[in-house]
């Protein structure tokens, strides 16, 4: 009788268990959407980018590939976020994105505070890029920003972790003058602090 009881209790315990992972599957399959924004509520950046890479191949929509770009930043992960927001700052629509994403930014209790749209996904990029080996990518990825401030993250990546080489070449890779004086003064100010 035991044995019965033992057994109807597993075979029930597998059947919810069953169900649930298909319930899950499915919620990811038909709404990655909502899934991406639950994950995101409970602090699992990773598998949001996972469920915004499904939405984001749904639809081929630039806007959901943004929100790739920025749980890929929440993550830390460089590799994820070379591969998202290099893919985002390349799209035709950037632009219209950045505006779009300031405007909504803008009706948030955070809008005074926060960086243009346009400087938060290249900054984020740049500073990447450097930690994965390729400072002149990172510059001339920063030279696409509409404000010098796109170095900003790069120039203290650098000062903080960066050997003489990369300081020295950091200075020497911008071929906008703003850039090269806003680098070179952010550089000496860093360094005078420490």
């Amino acid at each position: 009788m035991n044995k019965v009881v033992l057994k109807s209790a597993l075979i029930t315990v597998a059947s919810l268990v069953a169900v649930g992972i298909l319930t899950f599957s499915l919620w990811i399959l038909i709404s990655p959407q909502s899934m991406a924004a639950v994950s995101e509520k409970l602090g699992n950046y990773g598998f949001a980018v996972t469920c915004a890479d499904l939405q984001y191949k749904y639809s081929g929509e630039s806007y959901d590939l943004a929100r790739c770009a920025e749980d890929s930043v929440l993550t830390g992960n460089d590799k994820l976020i070379v591969k998202y927001c290099g893919e985002l700052i390349g799209k035709d629509d950037f632009d219209e994105v950045c505006r779009r994403r300031d405007e909504e930014l803008a009706r948030t209790d955070f809008g005074s505070f926060a960086i243009d749209y346009n400087t938060y996904i290249l900054s984020n990029l740049v500073v990447a890029q450097y930690r994965e080996g390729d400072l002149r990518l990172a510059v001339t990825t920063a030279e696409r920003g509409k404000k010098v401030e796109c170095f900003r993250k790069l120039v203290i990546e650098v000062v903080k972790y960066g050997t003489p080489e990369d300081l020295g070449n950091l200075q020497a890779y911008p071929t906008r003058i703003d850039a090269q004086e806003y680098v070179k003064g952010l550089i000496e100010s860093l360094l005078q602090k420490s």
